[in-house]
């Protein structure tokens, strides 16, 4: 396996059909490498009863969309503090 695809990360993604609706959560909050993805991914397959409406699938985390982080601006922050809560 090339050490640039190790490099990547992953989540997984559990795809629950429901009612006729299809919804997908992230299993896992936290970020896998290929190897412990695919691992881990096996072994919740292995482990699931309910195939015909759940399903387990692996998505690269790509933060190339992102330019630069978000910034609050002093409008944001103003509204802020004017909620009750």
């Amino acid at each position: 396996m090339s050490k640039e695809l190790n490099e990547k990360k992953f989540f997984i993604i559990k795809k629950h059909k429901f009612l006729g609706s299809v919804s997908y959560y992230i299993h896992s909050h936290k970020q896998f490498n290929l190897t412990d993805a695919v691992r881990n991914l096996l072994a919740l397959d292995t482990l699931n009863e309910d195939r015909e409406n759940d399903s387990y699938h692996l998505q690269e985390v790509n933060f190339s969309m992102v330019d630069k982080p978000l910034v609050l601006t002093d409008e944001v922050k103003e509204q802020q503090s004017e909620m009750p809560f």
